[in-house]
């Protein structure tokens, strides 16, 4: 899963491939999570457009079950057997900008540790995504099978784009095959401290190692 992430000086990152602004700021956000409003970059006709959508889709059949719980991640494994995704990835998908997410991984007695992932050179992740226009606008991050040492923090990863993969993936008129035939760029990881655990703590030295 992807459950938090990095994201600094987005509209800096993205000034290459957007064409369009929906007034996203040059914030730095070092532990984004869910039901936050976040920057994403869809396609709007013939151009990119760099928005804030809701980490968090609700499907329409929930929308009157108080406790449902919001898809922050689509499995990619199941995107077409899933009538809240299947639906989306033919025409709603988007790119979330990150500089790395956090994984958690649990040892023998239960307890967890943060991890940091990014890429080797520090450039911009651009994880796959699905979203939609609810009651909110909303996204969900695609997820695939970690491979390697990744797995070894955590079996589930997201799937990362890099910036010459973001047309095949925003215009392929066969996005499954795209996805199923990807390979997520070289990704390196580290202990982090764990202060990260706690939503409310957002500063540079959450990226420090541990």
């Amino acid at each position: 899963m992807c459950g938090r992430y990095s994201i600094t000086k987005v509209v800096k990152k993205t000034k290459n491939i957007v064409q369009n602004n929906e007034g996203v700021e040059n914030s730095d956000n070092y532990n984004a999570y869910p039901t936050q409003q976040l920057p994403i970059v869809k396609k709007d006709e013939d151009s990119l457009t760099l928005t804030n959508y809701h980490w968090g889709l609700v499907p329409k059949w929930s929308e009157k079950m108080t406790d449902f719980r919001p898809l922050n991640n689509a499995r990619l494994e199941t995107l077409m057997e899933k009538r809240t995704f299947s639906g989306l990835i033919k025409s709603q998908r988007c790119l979330v900008p990150a500089d790395g997410y956090y994984e958690w991984r649990k040892n023998e007695e239960g307890k967890k540790f943060p991890y940091f992932f990014k890429r080797e050179h520090n450039e911009t992740l651009f994880l796959a995504g699905l979203y939609q226009k609810n009651n909110n606008l909303e996204f969900s991050i695609i997820t695939t099978t970690a491979k390697g040492e990744i797995s070894d923090i955590h079996h589930r990863m997201p799937v990362i784009l890099k910036e010459e993969e973001i047309k095949n993936y925003l215009d392929s008129k066969d996005p499954m095959t795209f996805l199923k035939s990807h390979q997520n760029p070289e990704i390196v990881f580290y202990e982090v401290g764990r202060d990260v655990n706690n939503p409310s703590n957002n500063h540079i030295g959450l990226l420090d190692p541990a």
